[in-house]
């Protein structure tokens, strides 16, 4: 492939230099025009397979055929009367994607050689809809009966003319807004096409869902109108229909929810998001919360009490709906949620049915009301209404009543649980007790309780806990998020919520592609992914946790853990494969607890951390979304700084595991001070506190401070803990609620910077009797006890006793805490411990924090051997481990160090010996470097696409294939043989795998069907003009079928399509009249006269957007064309690769 373009000298330069090796043994000759060897209005365009193109959500039925058709410059548009401007909107903006005109008709157009492009409304009797039923009839187009009973189904029909037909595309709708998710559909199909040809396909799609969306329902700060609009926009590429607008922040809303709004607000505010709303179909739905009585709201509910009441309060109710409706809003809700239910005070028929069945009435009234010129006062307003009932959860009690709200209303539920799911077994049993599928309203990705945590935290996952599959058609009536208090990054969580709720998920799998398919998306709009769309990516594979602060209690869950009260949600899991976050790094922190890591290990956890580090450097610079990264930027400076510590950690373990200890102390403060200055980008919370922003809560950050405690212990000389020899219980005590320092192991991990957070059940206090007791696996030799707690007037208690467990259960008292921060306890004699044990005397009015709890362990002596230590050190000195990875040669070159150092001392125990032996063995077994490239060698060979040569699609993959290579070899001393090898093969197939942009092939092989009325006309034309014509057509049908692929150089297309168009223009009729022009009318191209598209930065073919005028060098071409296909040679195959 080439690098760029070459111009119409250069290719006839080279095709010159290969005439001259051929010349002798080539006999020219122009072959007889045969309609069996030219190109016809059959032949197809270089296009993608059967099923490549990636929709979202996925559609229901998608069937490819075989060809295409190839998008002409110009295109006549016939558009229903029922059809609103939005969905108007949504037509052109697709049709300007490929830089297609537009001409506007009442009938379907029917001569060839031209584009149609149709939009209408299944059953309107329209024209459009007439041509779809003359298709369907006449077996053209086949479409399942049943399609258009089901939710906002269309079809979208791509079909190839030919001869005496034009090329059409037809989206009919259900309805308008249906026919708006069609164009959308083919929306994203322009987005992806290398070129100008689209399949020949039938789209047959609905949604399983009715409404799909998100609610404004958390408790923190309010989006601003500004994420609201962009937020709608965005959802309606991926056909939701549904944002509810209830922010608890708002006073209008809830507390003061009689107040209207002022002139001021409705103008900038409601009818702004209104506006959106209806632009693009993700309705604005303005809900009011009249039922609550607490607080700033107390007194000022929606009354029942007397009849009075209820009709003075449902006349300010119908007029706070009426000022939002005259501003645009075309749909309503109303929530009871977090409120007195008044059913259970006066009935739920004579309260919320009743309520519910005025307002659909007033909503009836209102869509009838007429304009002067008959059309409908407020146009699209809806009368499906979203009712929260104060029982949200419902865990299965009945609750029949529901049965007899209207059915236009439809009925919210949490899934069984504050934080419930969206499952087929809890809208089965609502269904089946109440007559009603249920509207489930999800609170995730909602990550509000993290105001009773101590960090800030994104939630970038957890479908696999949120959505769950098996659900089917109509199980839910509508299906909505409740997401962040970051518009932008809940955008993550929505696109799954829009992929799930339009074609029920029916494996976990299904949820893993969306997951993983969804940056692209939410970074840019986009199916193709970027750099930062990537980086993104990898990042938020270690966000995912959900806290739900405990309030649901216990869960069954298998991935929530009830210590931290949050769900893991797959944290840190590659779906892919690619990186294995989790696995290598719980392995790494398995070794570093237990002190056993050496140099070789850490080599696997660096590219786990340096790829981190990239990730958040290449979404730093390449965001696709300014707003999006405003709101993320704060965890994107978290991560800089978390890698960076994490990086510098594993240098400072290599240097002490080498016995550099002074160089591996100076290395660890850098680190630490970088992990440190992690916590120091912070983001508001719900009360206005500033908290850092965190991420990496499971698996990244926990193994960064593993790092911490091993260097720690490491350049200290002290033994690394062992976590795993040892356990900690409580008694009328447990974790605290604030949700951070709340691990048991803290209390055992010999890290005195670490700590465990407890509070005794019920209040903030510690009772009387409470006890924190570490037991010990084994029972081990001891005399000195220490005790460490937060300072003294902290969390503390001041009145307690320490005792320790013999190995036969017995316990011992062995003083006396009294309240100072550290305590040292020593015996008089060793004893053998089991368990070591606190318990406080006298209830404190305090937490309390515990830094250690130990029992400080004796070595017993005994008979010491060193001659397989000393005889597997002369072994290891004689290594040749030149060709090895640093890390390896660090690893046995520190593992000789510390053999000899145990050789060498006197004191060492057996144990001791035995663990040096064991580490030269491993150190010994190398990792073999990888050397077959370069970094200076792969940079040489870097392809660019500086001139848009490449489809985005193709140079992304091979950009971020190039970049992983390239970040491997910048550190190739310590670039392993397998991973190198892997990297390299990743690159190469990427580099293989690099397309051209197809635009000019399409453009020629669309030339080559409009030509096809002169084939076999030679008897009309002069025979000089039609032999130029012939030679031209040849050469270029020759071209096409030589380069199936599209893998030949665009400028090649571009010079035989300019001598096709050339020969056309010169034909001349045999009796001196002027030549039709087939399919030609007044004002449009001629045949072959369509012109390339054009990318925004990339010079024009010619002027004003025509072909070059290349004059006599196109024939020039075109003859040694000819020369070289009858010697069985194309343009194709004298095209050469780079690199």
């Amino acid at each position: 492939m080439r690098a760029n373009g070459n111009s119409t000298h250069e290719i006839l330069g080279k095709i010159v230099t290969a005439i001259a090796s051929i010349a002798m043994t080539a006999a020219f000759a122009v072959p007889a025009m045969a309609a069996s060897d030219s190109g016809t209005a059959a032949d197809s365009g270089t296009t993608q397979q059967s099923g490549q193109y990636k929709i979202y959500p996925q559609p229901q039925n998608t069937e490819y055929g075989d060809g295409s058709l190839i998008l002409r410059d110009k295109a006549n548009t016939v558009v229903e009367p029922g059809i609103d401007s939005a969905t108007k909107a949504r037509l052109n903006e697709a049709l300007k994607l490929k830089g297609i005109e537009t001409t506007a008709a009442d009938a379907v157009p029917e001569t060839a050689y031209q584009l149609n492009v149709l939009v209408g409304i299944n059953g309107s009797n329209g024209v459009v809809d007439k041509y779809a039923k003359q298709l369907i009839a006449d077996g053209t187009l086949k479409v399942d009966d049943s399609t258009f009973s089901k939710n906002d189904s269309y079809v979208l029909a791509v079909r190839q003319g030919n001869a005496k037909t034009p090329d059409t595309i037809l989206v009919l709708g259900r309805d308008t807004d249906s026919a708006f998710y069609g164009l959308t559909t083919l929306y994203q199909i322009f987005q992806q096409l290398p070129g100008r040809a689209v399949s020949n396909l039938t789209f047959s799609d609905w949604a399983d869902v009715k409404s799909r969306g998100f609610i404004e329902g958390y408790y923190g700060s309010p989006w601003s109108t500004k994420d609201r609009v962009n937020l709608m926009t965005w959802g309606g590429y991926y056909k939701m229909n549904t944002y509810v607008y209830a922010p608890k922040d708002d006073p209008l809303h809830r507390n003061n929810w009689r107040g209207l709004y002022t002139k001021d607000q409705i103008e900038n505010e409601i009818k702004p998001q209104a506006d959106a709303g209806n632009k693009s179909k993700v309705r604005f739905v303005y809900a009011l919360a009249p039922f609550h009585n607490d607080g700033e709201a107390r007194g000022k509910h929606f009354r029942f009490d007397t009849e009075e009441h209820y009709q003075e309060d449902l006349k300010e109710l119908k007029a706070k709906y009426m000022q939002t409706i005259d501003a645009g809003v075309r749909q309503i809700a109303l929530l009871a949620d977090d409120s007195t239910d008044w059913g259970a005070q006066y009935g739920n028929d004579n309260t919320y049915v009743r309520v519910l069945k005025d307002l659909t009435d007033w909503i009836h009234e209102l869509q009838q009301e007429k304009n002067d010129d008959g059309t409908a006062k407020y146009e699209g307003l809806k009368d499906t209404i979203l009712y929260c009932p104060a029982l949200y959860s419902y865990t299965g009690a009945g609750d029949a009543w529901y049965k007899d709200i209207p059915p236009n209303v439809q009925i919210v539920m949490t899934g069984g649980r504050t934080f419930g799911v969206a499952s087929k077994d809890f809208a089965d049993t609502f269904t089946k007790n109440t007559g009603r599928a249920p509207f489930m309203w999800i609170n995730w990705p909602c990550s509000d309780m993290n105001r009773n945590t101590a960090y800030q935290y994104l939630v970038m996952g957890g479908q696999n806990n949120f959505l769950k599959p098996g659900a089917t058609y109509g199980t839910y009536d509508g299906i909505m998020l409740n997401p962040m208090q970051q518009s932008e990054p809940s955008k993550q969580g929505i696109f799954m919520a829009a992929d799930y709720s339009w074609n029920l998920w029916q494996s976990e799998k299904d949820g893993q592609q969306s997951w993983e398919d969804s940056f692209s998306y939410i970074d840019h709009n986009s199916p193709i992914a970027s750099k930062g769309s990537r980086g993104l990516r990898d990042l938020a594979m270690n966000m995912r946790i959900l806290n739900d602060g405990g309030i649901d209690g216990a869960h069954k869950d298998a991935e929530y853990d009830a210590i931290n009260k949050w769900w893991i949600n797959n944290e840190s899991v590659d779906y892919t494969g690619k990186l294995d976050v989790k696995g290598v790094l719980t392995e790494l922190k398995g070794k570093l607890d237990g002190g056993t890591a050496t140099a070789a290990d850490f080599s696997q956890a660096l590219t786990v951390y340096t790829t981190l580090q990239r990730a958040a450097k290449n979404y730093r610079a390449n965001p696709g979304d300014k707003n999006m990264f405003d709101q993320i930027e704060p965890w994107i400076s978290y991560w800089d700084d978390l890698t960076a510590s994490a990086i510098d950690y594993i240098t400072a373990a290599k240097q002490a595991l080498a016995g550099d200890t002074e160089t591996a102390k100076a290395t660890y403060a850098t680190a630490k001070a970088a992990f440190a200055k992690s916590d120091t980008h912070t983001i508001a919370d719900y009360y206005q506190r500033n908290k850092p922003a965190r991420g990496g809560l499971v698996i990244v950050r926990p193994t960064v401070q593993a790092l911490d405690s091993f260097v720690k212990a490491k350049t200290s000389g002290s033994v690394t803990p062992t976590p795993s020899a040892a356990t900690v219980s409580t008694n009328g005590v447990g974790a605290a609620a604030w949700h951070e320092n709340v691990d048991p192991k803290a209390v055992i991990d010999g890290d005195d910077s670490t700590f465990f957070w407890m509070q005794s059940a019920g209040c903030d206090c510690v009772k009387a009797n409470a006890a924190l007791t570490v037991t010990y696996a084994e029972a081990r030799k001891a005399k000195e006890f220490r005790f460490i707690q937060a300072e003294k007037g902290g969390d503390t208690i001041v009145n307690g006793k320490i005792e320790y467990q013999d190995a036969d259960g017995n316990w011992t008292k062995i003083g006396d805490v009294n309240g100072n921060q550290k305590q040292i306890f020593t015996l008089d004699s060793a004893a053998t411990v089991k368990a070591v044990r606190i318990t406080n005397l006298a209830q404190t009015s305090k937490w309390w924090k515990v830094y250690d709890l130990s029992a400080t362990k004796i070595d017993e002596p005994g008979t010491v051997t060193k001659d397989a230590l000393n005889a597997k050190i002369a072994e290891a000195e004689k290594v040749d481990s030149a060709d090895w990875t640093k890390s390896s040669r660090e690893a046995l070159a520190g593992a000789i160090a510390a053999a000899k150092a145990v050789a060498a001392d006197q004191d060492a125990t057996q144990a001791k010996v035995d663990a040096a032996v064991a580490a030269l063995e491993s150190a010994m077994k190398g990792v073999e470097r990888y050397t077959a490239k370069t970094a200076d060698q792969l940079k040489a060979e870097h392809v660019s696409n500086d001139n848009a040569t490449y489809t985005e699609a193709s140079y992304n993959k091979y950009q971020s294939a190039y970049d992983d290579f390239a970040a491997a070899l910048a550190n190739a001393d310590d670039l392993a043989k397998a991973d190198g090898e892997a990297l390299e093969a990743a690159y190469t197939a990427a580099k293989s795998a690099l397309r051209y942009d197809q635009s000019a092939r399409d453009y020629a092989q669309l030339a080559l069907n409009d030509a096809e009325p002169y084939v076999g006309k030679a008897s009309e034309y002069t025979k000089d003009s039609y032999a130029k014509f012939t030679v031209a057509y040849e050469a270029l049908s020759k071209q096409l079928k030589a380069d199936p692929n599209g893998e030949g150089d665009p400028a090649t297309y571009t010079v035989l399509r300019a001598a096709l168009d050339k020969a056309i223009k010169g034909l001349v009729k045999s009796d001196g009249t002027e030549p039709e022009r087939p399919g030609e009318k007044p004002g449009e191209n001629k045949p072959g006269e369509n012109k390339p598209g054009e990318k925004p930065g990339v010079n024009k073919p010619g002027a004003d957007g025509k072909l070059s005028n290349t004059g006599a060098d196109v024939f020039g071409l075109i003859a040694a064309m000819t020369m070289l296909a009858a010697a069985g040679v194309t343009m194709a195959g004298l095209r050469k690769r780079i690199g």
